[in-house]
């Protein structure tokens, strides 16, 4: 009489096999990498602003990101960081890589920046205007801050 106790252990093996072959061909599904808001994107300029000091933002349809200081003294200087964003729900992530300076006519000069824009962001979209709630650290504690930009309106 043949003993089922060899033929019982390939099978089994058989199975392992075809059990580790079908887990491992399944691929995990990786998180989508948020979009932009749709609505956010374009050209935003401060609403308070001041007659020496323009603050523009610019959001691109791919997650480029903008933020442009203007200061027209004499002479007049201009500071733009640019980076990436990203959303999620109604907070807003910005990473800044460059940051530019052109002081009155001389050349512009680039140079790598991680510097940290709007700390903790939330927005808001109420059509035009745009509205940014985020962290600052003056000396003593954090404070909740809140700037307000006007959509740019193309010509």
């Amino acid at each position: 009489m043949k003993s089922l106790k060899p033929n019982f252990i390939n099978v089994l093996h058989g199975i392992l096999i075809c059990t580790l072959l079908i887990t491992g061909a399944c691929k995990k599904e990786k998180k989508p990498v948020t979009e932009p808001v749709k609505n956010l994107v374009g050209g935003w300029v401060d609403v308070s602003q001041t007659p020496n000091f323009e603050t523009h933002l610019n959001f691109g349809g791919l997650g480029e990101f903008t933020y442009t200081l203007v200061h027209y003294g004499n002479p007049t200087t201009q500071t733009s960081y640019t980076g990436t964003y990203i959303t999620k729900g109604d907070s807003l992530k910005v990473t800044i890589k460059e940051m530019a300076e052109q002081n009155g006519q001389n050349p512009v000069v680039k140079t790598p920046s991680n510097v940290k824009l709007y700390d903790n962001t939330t927005f808001t979209l109420d059509a035009n205007l745009l509205t940014l709630k985020y962290i600052t650290y003056p000396a003593d504690a954090p404070v909740l801050t809140e700037f307000k930009f006007h959509r740019l309106l193309p010509n």
